[in-house]
Formats: structure tokens, C-alpha cells, sequence
């Protein structure tokens, strides 16, 4: 191991010109780019497999579940009471999020601002721990 540097060590000039070194240079920079574009086209590589895979193992009953037809939004008719849209979303993002359809939500509820002001003290206090005091 120690042989190599040794060698590449003997071939580097003492005062390399211009040229040289923007060949070395550009040389460095291409072996950079061609392991990073390595690397991105096995992780994609790596995963049209895997997504294979996963279309292999799930039946077609379940690869294409029934919708039903989205409901019109109404309007809410309180403060309270949230749109149909937006319970929509909620429930697209859990299921993202959990990657399974077999959830329930049992409740949605507006968040009340009052009891939420711990969470924007908090953030308050952090940046102004993060200030210097002159």
C-alpha cells in the first residue's frame, strides 16, 4: 500500500505548470463525477428492483382499491367545523405517511390557538438563546 503513493509521488513534478495542474484537476474532477453518477444509477438501479418486487407481492384486488367519488366541498357552516376538502387531505397525508389503508380516523379537531402558545414560546425562546448580547 505504501508502494503506490511512493510511485505517484515520483511522477508529480516539483513545480507543475499551469497545464499540469489543470489537469490534475480536471482529472480529480471527472473521477468525482463519475462515482457520483455510479452511485445515483445503482441506487435507481436499486430501486426499480426493489419497486418491482413490491408490485410482484401485492395481489391485484388490493394493487387497485374501489374509490368512491369525492364529495363537493361545503361550506363550513362554524368555526368548527372543517371542510370536507381538508379532512380529505388529512386523511391522503396519513396515508402517505403510514403507507397502509387499513386506518381509521376516529376525529378531527380545530386546534384551539390559546392552548398552543407554549410550542411559539418555545420557538421564541430559541432564537433569542441563539442571539450574542452585546
Amino acid at each position: 500500500m505504501t508502494i503506490l503513493p511512493a510511485i505517484l509521488a515520483l511522477n508529480l513534478p516539483d513545480y507543475p505548470t499551469l497545464a499540469e495542474s489543470l489537469q490534475y484537476q480536471l482529472t480529480g474532477f471527472l473521477v468525482v463525477i463519475f462515482t457520483l453518477g455510479s452511485l445515483a444509477f445503482l441506487v435507481g438501479l436499486i430501486g426499480r428492483i426493489f419497486a418491482t418486487l413490491d408490485a410482484r407481492r401485492v395481489p391485484a384486488s388490493a394493487a387497485a382499491p374501489t374509490l368512491r367519488p369525492a364529495e363537493a366541498p361545503t361550506p363550513a357552516a362554524s368555526e368548527e367545523e372543517i371542510p370536507s376538502a381538508v379532512l380529505a387531505a388529512i386523511a391522503g397525508a396519513v396515508t402517505a405517511a403510514l403507507g397502509d389503508s387499513r386506518f381509521v380516523i376516529r376525529g378531527v379537531k380545530v386546534a384551539d390557538p390559546r392552548q398552543n402558545l407554549a410550542w411559539s414560546a418555545e420557538g421564541r425562546r430559541t432564537i433569542y438563546a441563539s442571539h450574542n448580547v452585546r
